[in-house]
């Protein structure tokens, strides 16, 4: 018996190895399965935050460049206008158009002023033996002085290269003069432009990278050709779908060759869009944004970013991996310490985990921040701007009542009248700020709609009149009265905002009408009302103010109601977004659609009536 035990022992202790080793391979493959799995994920999530945060630079940085373009038009559109260039007052004019170059000297080159043959009036920022140089070429053969001329709009260049052999892009402006004719078309005296280089362009959009996101720019124009590439600089006015840029890509996989030319196909549809792709063995995100300009894509906006943080979490697990390879083997032969050393992996990636997890929350934190001091700015920015505009306004009208000289009350005029624009462009600015931080606060009362909808009419009819406009403002001001409870400021600014719209789109000789109707029942409101509205509500009152203007633009319709909508330098698209955050917050809705004859639109809101009855 002895020998026998002794010979049964060596097999018992066999079997359990053998049994420890097998839950021990099938405890290391579960192991091994697990943590591929979680690094999948972890891949995943860090890949997506890269994505994320390149979409939102790029949209961050094509809205940057595309208001600071418009901020140049803007600022050529004030200087056409200006009485000095109209008066050809050279020495005035030079004085004016230096200033004005230098709110965008961080991305102009220069301003340039052009008579109407074409030939250089003056140029900003150069000295004079430069200026004597260039002064009377002829440029009338160039884009940015022919469009202006016939088209009597602003211009946006693509690549030009200068008669100094530097590529620019141009924004130009035509001076137009409405005193020289008697039937009010104007005559047309020449053209500002705007120059942008290049390389001040490609300066302007690498300061507005994130640093932390170790991101590339690069920018096209609307026919594909580079403007600036940040890692291709020599390839500057090529264009990508030549050979001499297509030799480049040449050494991607042709997969990915072939995704990246669909992408820059697409981008230049004016559409986002992004996609990944390997470049030397490494995965990066590219997305685009158009750059659109007065409602028009002008040019398409490249943010690259390297998935980097992925890429570290990707070799770090990687190497991982090899050490849990290496404990497979040594699971079979020593069972605990495969145990010990599986423990350990895990609560070294627990903490990899935790400390990219952290890298990423800070990096959304810096955004964040960013956002609010961008706010922040634009509310300190409109408050600042508010606190010396009403002297302006009082000085320059009590001045006017006692100058006689016709020349300079029309300069006072001006004054006024933009000082005005600006006070409406500060109030509109601290009404968007309030709407989105969810501070608009409304000072309800019984008011009659009639009586506001009657002293808003009183006062565009007066304005029509002053401005010598020959536009009918129809409107029954003896209606039966419509009671509702709401802020009368607020609802009279809502009514301005539309009348102001319909006068500024309607030619001399067109209508206007301004009607009010009550629907009976509360089951006509839309299912966008609460239910405590449609419970209160008796009736509706339903206001339309319908004018035979140029219509709404099918390019801008779906955005219509939307911040910054607008192809008119005379407004900031401001407007029409805060009437329908005022509509909405008294429990309306306001719309708007073209009319059936093709002549004009029609803007309509509603109101709920209480079913309480007003003396």
């Amino acid at each position: 018996m002895p020998y026998k035990d002794k010979e049964r022992n060596p097999k018992i202790n066999v079997l359990i190895l053998a049994v420890i080793a097998v839950i021990a391979l099938l405890l290391s493959i579960l192991v091994y399965y697990f943590s591929t799995v979680t690094s999948n994920k972890i891949l995943d999530i860090a890949s997506q935050e890269v994505r994320s945060n390149t979409v939102i630079e790029a949209h961050h940085i094509s809205q940057i460049l595309a208001n600071k373009l418009q901020t140049v038009g803007a600022l050529l559109q004030t200087l056409a206008q200006s009485p000095a260039i109209h008066n050809n007052e050279y020495k005035r004019a030079y004085i004016v158009i230096n200033a004005r170059q230098q709110p965008s000297s961080d991305l102009t080159d220069f301003y340039m002023w052009l008579n109407k043959d074409g030939r250089i009036n003056w140029i900003s920022n150069i000295n004079e033996s430069i200026y004597q140089k260039y002064r009377g070429t002829d440029l009338s053969y160039r884009a940015y002085f022919t469009s202006p001329k016939y088209t009597h709009t602003a211009f946006y260049s693509s690549l030009i290269e200068s008669i100094d052999k530097v590529p620019r892009l141009y924004v130009s402006y035509p001076v137009i003069n409405s005193t020289r004719t008697t039937n009010g078309n104007g005559t047309f005296t020449g053209v500002v432009v705007a120059a942008i280089r290049l390389e001040t362009l490609g300066n302007f959009l690498k300061n507005q990278l994130f640093s932390p996101f170790k991101s590339t720019v690069g920018l096209l124009d609307r026919n594909g050709t580079i403007l600036y590439d940040a890692g291709f600089t020599q390839y500057t006015g090529a264009n990508v779908f030549e050979n001499e840029y297509q030799s480049v890509l040449s050494h991607l996989d042709p997969h990915d060759f072939n995704l990246l030319d669909d992408l820059i196909k697409k981008s230049l549809q004016g559409t986002t869009g992004s996609g990944d792709f390997l470049v030397n063995g490494k995965l990066n995100t590219i997305v685009y944004e158009p750059v659109v300009v007065n409602g028009k894509n002008f040019l398409t906006l490249y943010i690259s970013a390297q998935h980097k943080l992925a890429t570290d979490v990707s070799a770090l697990i990687d190497q991982q991996k090899y050490f849990i390879t290496l404990r497979v083997t040594i699971i079979g032969i020593v069972a605990f310490i495969i145990a010990f050393l599986v423990f350990s992996w895990n609560k070294r990636l627990e903490n990899v985990v935790k400390v990219r997890t952290a890298e990423l929350r800070e990096a959304n934190e810096q955004l964040r921040i960013r956002d609010k001091m961008q706010q922040d700015f634009i509310n300190i920015a409109a408050h600042e701007l508010r606190t010396p505009i009403q002297p302006i306004l009082g000085l320059t009208g009590s001045l006017r009542s006692q100058i006689t000289d016709n020349k300079q009350q029309a300069l006072l005029e001006i004054i006024i009248r933009n000082a005005k624009r600006l006070k409406r462009l500060t109030d509109d600015m601290l009404d968007v700020s309030k709407i989105e931080n969810q501070l608009l606060k409304l000072d309800k009362e019984k008011v009659d709609l009639n009586d506001i909808l009657s002293n808003v009419v009183k006062d565009y009819m007066n304005q029509i009149i002053e401005s010598k406009r020959r536009i009918k403002l129809l409107y029954d001001e003896y209606l039966p009265r419509v009671i509702v409870e709401a802020d009368k400021d607020r609802i009279t600014q809502v009514v301005s905002n539309l009348l102001s719209n319909a006068v500024k789109f309607t030619k001399d000789d067109g209508d206007i009408l301004i009607s009010v109707r009550t629907v009976e029942s509360s089951n006509n409101l839309d299912t966008t009302y609460s239910e405590s509205i449609k419970q209160k509500a008796a009736k509706t009152v339903i206001v339309s103010v319908k004018d035979t203007g140029v219509g709404i633009d099918p390019e801008l319709s779906p955005n219509l109601f939307k911040k910054f909508t607008s192809k008119s330098f005379q407004g900031t698209g401001l407007g029409l977004f805060i009437s329908k955050n005022i509509i909405e917050a008294h429990g309306g809705k306001i719309w708007a659609e073209n009319n059936p004859d093709g002549k004009g639109a029609t803007f309509t809101f509603t109101l709920p009536i209480r079913e309480e009855k007003f003396s």
